[in-house]
């Protein structure tokens, strides 16, 4: 089925039907392309630059030169 067949039945579609589809279609977007999703209620570690002295002592050395 091609995009132009398909374009009608999605403008007949309400907001949160279109909203859907776009979810949808992103969803599997991302698992054909290996893209690694969010899971709900699961804990993510994240850097933070907070308590990175290290990183800090070589930015002012940095600065120094």
């Amino acid at each position: 089925m091609s995009l132009a067949e398909v374009l009608p039945s999605v403008r007949m579609l309400s907001g949160v039907e279109k909203l859907r589809l776009i979810q949808l279609l992103a969803d599997e977007l991302a698992s054909g392309q290996a893209v690694p999703q969010l899971e709900a209620g699961k804990t993510y570690a994240v850097w933070s630059p907070h308590d990175a002295y290290q990183a800090a002592e070589v930015l002012l050395q940095m600065l120094e030169i």
